[in-house]
């Protein structure tokens, strides 16, 4: 995986550094074809090309008359007609293998970088994805990447072509005639200038325009999650109105930046026509001379070198736009790139089954290093017990499930997995072990089907349908027609909430972990269907099983119970040691079970 956007430029240097150099050949063909006009024109004043005063006109005119012996107007004028028509056809060729390599290198360098972000999304921490910031991360991944490439492809056809043509034209119009070369060469800084002085004043703009576009791309995420939040506080016109006033902001400043940038042309052929009209104050005398054949040619030559030079540094300004587009998205897609992961793995591996599976040892984690928020947590799950977290909102559940898996790594004291510390351990060994069931549960777009075999890829039908039944989902499966090949769509969202915890459920049990951690997994079920749940994960005598509830019926019957409150653990044992010795579970417990026992 590339490091650095510079590295995929070096992986693609072949076709990038090939496709331009191919492109001077085309280059010539464009400088060659006014000489040819000028000598068509002027063979039909000189009949013999010697006597052409022009030096360079004259060797042309001379290959030419190889091809017309016979030296007549009309044959000149065709076969003059005929080569210029031959060096455009071989131009259109070669110009079509350099756009090839151009796009080539382009889609290669897009591809590569893409890759690259989604690779390096899936190995930063939550720590570092809070800090970049999902939107950011999406508008490098697609619009960041995508203005690169269309730079490399740019870059890549002209950064070559332009200066050569440029000098080349300014080259044959000295030849021709050094007074519109030397006013040719007082053109190009003028427009240079130009140019510059526009995109200066543009380019600080992009960098505003990503941003917003960041804005934009987070405010849609924000309001596709609270979707049904803003449904039902009927807040749909104020939303609309806050994302009009983000786009509208965008979009005035995107018209601000092309405003100015649409200047480039007006301003350079201004520049441009002044010229023309300077040469030809310049060659009025000759113009009107007895001998003004030679100078009627040289005037088309002139014109033509003219436009070329015109379009080349209109070219030429489009290419440096994009360049500071892409390097603009080159700095943003390097701040991803070079982002280090805060988790990083270990190389050891442990079998040994005479120390507890996981052990806590007065571990101190929090979010802001100045203010922890878990304090001092000392205690151990061991192999094949049921454990049971339970604690009120805020309590920190979630935050010790995380740190078990690694999203976060503590700030003081340490965890140790199969007796070693948890930082030193393989983590692709350490995930593998252990299958994760979050409260919010996450399905992927495909089939059901599709969505175990990401779980445990060699598993099969019998397999599937086995660990939905150990999750009680077989039961609304098997009514579909299509049974465990039924769509899932993005999110899940055409499955009710407990719909989707079971499917996850069952997703985790079909790999047989030897941890199963079920975050708050069961909260969207009923009571009996998560007792029936319970009872078959149970059966599973040598998985060892976290159950984070915050209810009292889910895990009154585990083998140990942790009780946290604040970030600390304010209490832990068996069901009836804590009714006991622990007044906030024996509330909880108070709360729910002798309420519904007075209910009924």
């Amino acid at each position: 995986m590339i490091k650095k956007v510079t590295e995929s430029y070096k992986h693609n240097s072949l076709t990038i550094v090939l496709g331009p150099f191919i492109k001077i050949i085309e280059a010539i063909f464009d400088l060659l074809i006014p000489l040819f006009m000028k000598a068509i024109i002027d063979l039909n004043q000189y009949s013999d090309p010697s006597n052409i005063p022009n030096k360079i006109s004259s060797s042309v005119a001379s290959f030419i008359r190889v091809f017309n012996p016979s030296g007549n107007n009309l044959g000149d004028a065709l076969m003059g007609g005929l080569i210029i028509l031959v060096m455009g056809i071989l131009g259109y060729v070669i110009t079509m293998v350099s756009q090839y390599l151009a796009a080539c290198s382009a889609v290669n360098v897009g591809t590569e970088v893409r890759s690259a972000l989604y690779t390096k999304l899936l190995s930063l921490s939550k720590k570092e994805r809070e800090e970049i910031g999902p939107a950011k991360l999406l508008t490098a991944i697609n619009s960041d990447t995508y203005q690169l490439q269309h730079g490399v492809l740019l870059v890549t056809r002209l950064i070559v072509r332009a200066p050569f043509i440029l000098l080349g034209s300014l080259i044959f119009s000295f030849i021709l005639d050094w007074r519109v070369g030397l006013a040719f060469t007082a053109i190009v800084p003028i427009l240079f200038l130009v140019n510059y002085l526009v995109l200066r004043k543009s380019s600080k703009g992009y960098v505003e325009i990503q941003n917003d576009l960041d804005d934009l791309s987070n405010k849609t995420n924000e309001t596709s999650d609270g979707s049904r939040v803003i449904r039902a506080a009927n807040q749909e016109q104020y939303e609309n109105n806050v994302f009009a006033n983000k786009t509208n902001a965008y979009q005035d400043k995107a018209i601000k930046v092309n405003k100015i940038n649409s200047l480039i042309n007006p301003l350079t052929f201004a520049v441009t026509s002044i010229v023309l009209i300077v040469i030809i104050l310049l060659l009025q005398k000759s113009l009107f001379s007895a001998d003004n054949t030679q100078i009627a040619s040289t005037i088309i030559a002139e014109m033509a070198y003219l436009s070329q030079i015109f379009f080349v540094v209109v070219q030429f300004s489009q290419v440096i736009i994009e360049v500071v587009k892409a390097h603009v998205s080159r700095k943003r897609i390097d701040s991803v790139l070079l982002t280090e992961p805060h988790i990083v793995s270990g190389n050891q591996i442990s079998s040994n089954k005479d120390v507890p599976l996981i052990k806590f040892n007065h571990v101190s984690f929090g979010f802001d290093e100045n203010k922890l928020f878990l304090k001092d947590l000392d205690f151990q799950i061991r192999k094949g017990e049921t454990f049971g977290i339970i604690g009120g909102t805020g309590s920190g559940k979630s935050t010790l499930i995380n740190l078990i898996e690694r999203f976060y790594d503590t700030n003081e004291g340490e965890i140790l997995y199969k007796g070693i510390p948890i930082k030193q351990y393989d983590l692709n060994a350490l995930r593998d072990d252990i299958g994760l069931v979050n409260q919010k549960s996450s399905l992927f777009k495909g089939t059901i089907k599709s969505n175990y075999l990401m779980s445990k890829p060699t598993s099969t039908d019998e397999d599937i349908i086995n660990a939905l039944k150990a999750a009680e989902a077989y039961e609304f499966v098997s009514k579909y027609d299509d049974d465990i090949n039924h769509v899932v769509n993005e999110g899940g969202t055409n499955f009710s909430g407990g719909q989707r915890q079971r499917l996850c459920i069952g997703r985790a049990i079909i790999r047989k972990p030897e941890l199963l951690i079920l975050d708050d997994a069961t909260s969207a079920l009923d009571l009996l269907t998560d007792k029936r749940v319970r009872e078959t994960i149970n059966s599973y005598k040598d998985m060892t099983k976290v159950i984070v509830s915050q209810r009292v019926a889910t895990i009154q019957n585990a083998d140990y119970i942790l009780v946290l409150e604040g970030g600390q653990v304010v209490g832990q044992g068996k069901h009836q040691d804590l009714l006991n010795n622990c007044p906030i579970y024996k509330e909880i417990y108070e709360t729910q079970i002798r309420k519904e026992e007075h209910e009924n």
